[in-house]
């Protein structure tokens, strides 16, 4: 093997196994096969050839099996596997029949159909596992909608949050692509049949009754143009793997960061071990959805070129296409995998949340500190107080709260302010609100 997508050791962590299964080389072989036998079906009964040969052609293909590398001299001449396979496939047909079979399409237009159809199934899987991702997400914010802990921005202590408000940010994103997802199927879904150069010169008048009876067989939608040349739909699909992955790299870079050692606020069930350093648990599931991410990133890139072939049909982009788009899709599908199984995995350590809360001597309180003293002085004057505390808050390991009570010398409930709990803003219902959406 050549790729860790489909290495024996590897492709458990890279690739998801089932949605790999509609990609491998008998399954394109079957769906090109199924859209043979149902384009020959379909047009007899439009009687764009013979009565009874779409039924020849229908039934003598039935299970006929093709084996992968009868294709690879085939491959290599024409850059495609058509011609290759047809020649095959006629072999198993009547005489009189076996050159009706692929009437009047062109190889690119079984290819993009078969290419669609195992996408819808690979969607069905994408489908599944991202709800129970969502749901796990949702669940996980939920439970921890109270659980006070550090915010952070650009890497450094900022102002309190809860932990479900930090899972809301990788869930809500989450939702937004189930949307997507839903809105751009019905733009891909779609069957491709145009002939030669897209116009269907060969089927007369036919061309767009075939388009839309064939796509009714297959179980897909008629297209409204043949797209050969037209790939912002696959590039639209793409781009939602790409997305995906890395919005789950997103979660995961926060997960590997909350379970540094000097962190610990998080940890992971079944860990990585060193060979050599037995203290260590690695955050192997973490790392993966991280590279993942980085790995989809470049695919969708690859799959960018595609949108540039040249005039009707382009043999580069059909290339670059076959190379870049399966691994995507298969790594993309790992990605949700691995996130619903890191989830199930993680252990949250509210107590070391709350330790490194009290370890900030309040310091985080700061914006809190300056809002609430602006309503009795000037900003620029509050500002500076809290400035001044904070500094003396380091110098002494004090509590900034207590340090600008002696350097303000004002009147305020400062039991009150030294409380983080008490400076969540509209985090609770925000979670609510994105929560009760999964429903």
């Amino acid at each position: 093997m050549v790729s860790s997508l489909d290495s024996a050791i590897t492709a458990s962590s890279f690739s998801d196994e089932d949605i790999a299964e509609l990609f491998t080389d008998a399954a394109e072989i079957n769906a090109l096969i199924q859209v043979e036998r149902e384009l020959a079906r379909v047009q007899e009964a439009l009687q764009i050839i013979p009565n009874g040969v779409g039924k020849k052609i229908h039934e003598s293909l039935a299970g006929v099996e093709v084996e992968p590398s009868s294709l690879a001299s085939g491959f290599l001449q024409d850059g495609i596997p058509i011609p290759a396979l047809l020649k095959i496939l006629r072999g198993q047909i009547e005489p009189d029949a076996a050159s009706y079979l692929h009437f009047g399409a062109t190889s690119h237009d079984i290819l993009d159909t078969a290419l669609i159809i195992r996408s819808k199934s690979a969607i069905k899987i994408i489908e599944e596992n991202l709800n129970t991702l969502v749901s796990k997400l949702s669940d996980l914010a939920r439970n921890h909608i109270a659980t006070v802990m550090i915010g952070r921005t650009r890497n450094q202590n900022a102002a309190p949050i809860v932990f479900g408000f930090k899972v809301v940010n990788w869930l809500a994103p989450l939702q937004r692509q189930q949307q997507r997802l839903n809105e751009l199927s019905t733009r891909l879904l779609v069957v491709q049949l145009g002939g030669a150069v897209g116009t269907n010169a060969a089927l007369d008048s036919k061309g767009t009754e075939l388009n839309t009876s064939l796509a009714a067989a297959l179980g897909l939608s008629p297209s409204t143009s043949p797209w050969h040349a037209q790939r912002d739909c696959i590039v639209e699909f793409t781009n939602w793997l790409n997305l995906t992955a890395g919005l789950i790299g997103k979660m995961a870079q926060d997960l590997l960061l909350m379970a540094q050692s000097e962190v610990g606020e998080i940890s992971f069930g079944g860990t990585g071990k060193s060979s050599t350093m037995p203290n260590k648990s690695n955050p192997v599931i973490a790392e993966t959805l991280i590279s993942l991410g980085n790995y989809c990133r470049s695919q969708a890139d690859l799959m960018a070129q595609t949108l540039m072939p040249a005039h009707e049909r382009d043999g580069v982009s059909m290339a670059t296409e076959r190379l870049a788009f399966t691994p995507l899709i298969c790594a993309t599908g790992a990605s949700i995998k691995h996130a619903i199984n890191c989830l199930s995995s993680l252990n949250v350590n509210e107590e070391a949340m709350h330790k490194n809360l009290i370890a900030d001597n309040g310091r985080i309180l700061a914006e809190a500190a300056v809002f609430e003293l602006c309503r009795l002085m000037e900003r620029s004057q509050a500002a500076e107080y809290v400035a001044q505390a904070c500094s003396e808050s380091l110098t002494n390991n004090s509590h900034m709260i207590d340090e600008l009570e002696k350097i303000s010398a004002v009147e305020l409930d400062w039991e009150a302010l030294k409380q983080p709990e008490n400076y969540l803003g509209s985090a609770k219902e925000i979670i609510n609100k994105i929560v009760g959406n999964i429903d």
